[in-house]
This record gives structure tokens, C-alpha cells and sequence, in this order.
């Protein structure tokens, strides 16, 4: 994630909420209102239903429904930021945020010297898959654990390759 929160958005959270989601494979966040207030003064509870989460506004918002949406999605925005923060700085609470889908990888039997072309080659096919999964900024997993799943990711395709061209009587020149 870069250094701006997603919460920057000039106003625009609910905007940000959508494109949250769609980067996610998740629907549309579905916004509902329950109106309070007289109508020439409103003030709206707002439930918001994304993925499988469901925010609530605490307090009725006053004003324009548009308004009350807007601040329902910078409240799960917010959240989903101090989230992240959490895990960063290594607390344990990371309930908000999709945890980490580790890839098993199978170990070679014995210890495998390759070259660092093909390493930096996988590397690289690992981080366009990881990419296309996963194009942006706002991705549901903090920079570290990206980093890791790279790395396993990166290992399991090298491993692959060494396994095949084993299987295929194919040397891997140590340089």
C-alpha cells in the first residue's frame, strides 16, 4: 500500500468504497438508510453491506442521504486503514483485514543451487500473477504479507521448474 491512506479521496468515499470492492472480486457495497428526523430535517442511519461485513453508522447523520453515505464509507475506509496500521506496527488484532493465504510449498529433497536468472525470472512471473490478482493500491493484504506471498509464490515456481526439468533429464547450470 503507498504512503497515502485510502481515505484521501477529496470527498469522494463511497467512490473509493466501489473500487475497493470491484479490486477485491467483491459486489458493489450495498447501501441502505432508515430515515430520522422530521423530513425537513433528516438524519439517516445507514447500514452498509460489503463483501461479508455489514458497517452500521453508530448516530444518525444529518443532512442529505448522499452526505450519510458518503460518511458510512469513510468510516469503513478509516477502519480498514487503522486495520493495516494495527498489523504493521505488529498488534495482534487484524480481525478488519483478509488474513494472508499462505501457498504450500513442497520441498525439493535435497538443497538446489540455480541460477539467479531463473530466480529473478520467476520472481517476475510471480509478481505479474500476484498483480493481475490484485492490480491495485488497495489490495486486501498490507505490503508485508504481499512480500511474503511473493516470495512463496516465487519459491513453488522455481521449484516447479527444477522438479521439471529434473523429471525431463534437464541440467540447471549452477550459474
Amino acid at each position: 500500500m503507498p504512503e497515502r491512506d485510502i481515505a484521501e479521496s477529496n470527498g469522494n468515499y463511497k467512490g473509493l468504497l466501489i473500487q475497493y470492492c470491484q479490486e477485491r472480486g467483491m459486489n458493489h457495497p450495498r447501501f441502505t438508510e432508515t430515515q430520522h428526523g422530521s423530513p425537513e430535517a433528516p438524519s439517516w442511519k445507514v447500514t452498509v453491506e460489503y463483501g461479508d461485513r455489514v458497517h452500521e453508522t453508530m448516530d444518525p447523520i444529518p443532512g442529505a442521504k448522499k452526505e450519510a453515505h458518503q460518511f458510512a464509507a469513510k468510516e469503513i475506509l478509516d477502519s480498514i486503514n487503522e486495520s493495516r496500521e494495527r498489523l504493521l506496527s505488529g498488534e495482534e488484532n487484524t480481525d478488519d483485514i483478509t488474513q494472508f493465504e499462505s501457498v504450500e510449498v513442497e520441498p525439493l529433497n535435497e538443497s538446489t543451487e540455480v541460477p539467479l536468472s531463473l530466480v529473478t525470472s520467476a520472481l517476475t512471473v510471480a509478481n505479474e500473477r500476484l498483480g493481475s490478482s490484485q492490480p491495485s493500491r488497495y489490495r486486501s493484504i498490507t505490503d508485508v504479507e504481499y512480500s511474503q506471498k511473493l516470495a512463496q509464490l516465487t519459491i513453488q515456481i522455481v521449484t516447479d521448474l527444477v522438479k521439471a526439468a529434473d523429471k525431463s533429464n534437464i541440467a540447471i547450470p549452477d550459474a
